[in-house]
């Protein structure tokens, strides 16, 4: 589930897009995308049937302030071409096809806004954070 999410968010162009968590220091590119996880959530009754899980992710999309003469416009865009790779041609996009052909999964959605985070004057970034949330059904010993 998590490679078909890294697929989709490779789908933008211009972007370097990497599993893990933000770090200052490998994020050299003029755009870049990170997936990390941000919290996890389980229900079950027992040990030996399906059980739920709700992850939430979070997609960090960063643009290098120091090459862009328009930051508030390109953070933004970056965005919106995140959210196109996500939802573009999907007839229902709380189930996209391109994730339900992976694992299936109950819903998938944002469960907060955007939120855009403002640099401090000394870094070099602008970043925005888009929250997943996925909740799916697993038997035990499956892997996402």
């Amino acid at each position: 589930m998590i490679q078909a999410i890294l697929n989709r968010l490779a789908l933008v162009d211009g972007a370097r897009v990497r599993e893990g968590f933000y770090q200052h220091s490998i994020a050299k590119e003029a755009k870049f995308i990170f997936l990390q996880p941000y919290t996890d959530t389980f229900s079950g009754r027992n040990g030996n049937d399906q059980y739920k899980e709700d992850l939430v992710l979070q997609v960090v999309a960063g643009i290098k302030l120091t090459g862009s003469g328009t930051p508030t416009a390109d953070l933004t865009d970056l965005v919106h071409r995140i959210r196109t790779a996500l939802y573009a041609k999907q007839r229902d996009t709380s189930k996209p096809d391109w994730l339900t052909s992976v694992i299936p999964i109950i819903s998938f959605s944002e469960p907060e806004p955007c939120k855009y985070i403002m640099p401090e004057a000394h870094e070099k970034h602008g970043l925005a954070v888009i929250t997943l949330s996925i909740s799916t059904t697993l038997k035990f010993g499956e892997l996402l």
